[in-house]
């Protein structure tokens, strides 16, 4: 019986030998892939649907204390100019505020420093791929005013026409004037 198990392993051993196999180092092994559908942006990005979304909201959030200051400062500009960056009642009732409170002095530039998404609902199926309907983002923002202050924004951006990266727009606003905020800490 001895022998059988010792035959055994020099068999085995010299069959590994001439296949070249080891029991330290396995064959290399093929990692089965989706072949499904994924969504990517511009060619060569393989950016996942959420992280699109974010981009594309940061860029409408920026836009909108652009336009948001820029009408709040000046008197003469239109109201109108509001449209491409909110929507619903919140849009009807920022424009109502900001032709009825228009500030004097220039307001200046506001900047957003840094963002963190803390909530987010994206439209996607089983396998990662954005389907119709309504997205939401919503932002924690750390902004610069001209006056040197920094202030924390709270925007929620939707997207009815989601996956369209052009269709976000805010719907809500939670910025308190004069809430501090600290860049560092995003």
């Amino acid at each position: 019986m001895t022998r059988r198990i010792a035959a055994l392993a020099t068999l085995t051993a010299a069959m590994c030998l001439t296949a070249s196999c080891s029991i330290l180092t396995p064959e290399p092994v093929t990692l089965e892939t989706s072949t499904g559908p994924t969504f990517t942006g511009p060619p060569g990005s393989g950016k996942s649907p959420e992280q699109q979304a974010g981009e594309a909201a940061l860029v409408k959030v920026n836009e909108y204390y652009t336009v948001l200051a820029r009408l709040s400062a000046d008197p003469a500009a239109n109201p109108a100019d509001f449209d491409n960056v909110a929507a619903g009642n919140f849009l009807q009732s920022t424009k109502r505020d900001i032709t009825a409170h228009r500030i004097e002095a220039n307001a200046g530039e506001v900047k957003v420093l840094k963002n963190t998404i803390t909530r987010h609902n994206i439209p996607i199926d089983e396998n990662g791929v954005p389907t119709p309907g309504t997205a939401t983002i919503e932002m924690d923002v750390c902004l610069a005013r001209a006056t040197d202050v920094l202030e924390l924004g709270k925007p929620i951006l939707t997207n009815t026409a989601w996956p369209d990266p052009a269709g976000w727009r805010v719907t809500a606003d939670y910025t308190l004037p004069g809430t501090p905020c600290n860049a560092g800490l995003f």
